[in-house]
């Protein structure tokens, strides 16, 4: 197959996988049209080609990946404010398990303030830290291949998150790991578990103060929340018109909401 016929083919396939619901089968037919060519030459247009002021094949790639790196910022903007982690029960950083006997019986003795402090700094730390993501991700985004935006299209409602996750999780976590620990270090984490295992003497027997390496730990549950924010944008922008926030998306994408 030529590469004008299959750029065409992929990008008539992802914009129609970014706007398609189960309802719309028509959408549903001429995607498994696309996609089910082959390696076969297509000499006929298709409705799509052929319909007056249809966005050329550049406009519709370039929409796509302006989609991606839209659901990039919006996930990493909305976790990085304050209250990104902690106030979003979803994502919100808990002790880890093995503090959690403990935790549950310093509640017990009303000693509360003692794991919210520490809950809270985790969480905090956590906001400060994933801003530094967004460079890895949108890099991520450029590096895709032509066969790798075709994975994505053929995929579920995640599919690029998964992507993501399976081509930057490591570099992210190597990346992101430093910052963790400096803003660890700046809201005071290592203080606020210190405290919280030395509240009473009979939970030491529960947790040993050095036993837990809390950089890998809040970092690790930073990127967790990462994924799920960004899995959530993608599904929000493949399925909302109002989601779609820049001209080159609306202008597609509102081309085939006609």
């Amino acid at each position: 197959m030529n590469r004008s016929l299959l750029r065409h083919r992929l990008a008539v396939v992802m914009a129609a996988a970014l706007l398609i619901t189960p309802a719309q089968a028509g959408w549903q037919d001429m995607l498994k049209g696309v996609l089910g060519g082959g390696e076969q030459e297509v000499e006929t247009e298709t409705a799509a080609e052929s319909a007056a002021g249809a966005p050329d094949a550049a406009a519709m790639t370039r929409a796509v990946l302006d989609a991606l790196q839209v659901g990039v910022r919006r996930a990493v903007d909305t976790l990085g404010r304050q209250g990104g982690f902690l106030q979003d029960q979803a994502v919100r950083i808990p002790l880890p398990q093995e503090l959690q006997t403990a935790e549950s019986l310093l509640r017990r003795l009303g000693q509360d303030r003692y794991a919210d402090a520490f809950i809270e700094s985790m969480n905090r730390a956590a906001e400060q830290s994933v801003p530094q993501t967004t460079d890895i991700l949108i890099d991520t985004i450029k590096g895709m291949s032509v066969s790798d935006a075709r994975g994505i299209v053929q995929g579920g409602d995640d599919a690029a998150t998964r992507y993501f996750q399976e081509h930057s999780s490591a570099q992210l976590a190597e990346v992101i790991r430093p910052i963790v620990s400096e803003n660890m270090d700046r809201v005071g984490v290592t203080a606020r578990y210190k405290q919280f295992v030395s509240r009473a003497g009979f939970l030491e027997s529960f947790v040993a103060e050095d036993s837990l390496d809390l950089d890998a730990y809040v970092t690790n549950r930073t990127l967790d929340g990462l994924f799920l924010k960004l899995a959530e944008e993608e599904k929000r922008i493949r399925e909302q018109p109002v989601a779609r926030t820049t001209e080159i998306l609306k202008d597609v994408f509102g081309y085939f909401d006609r």
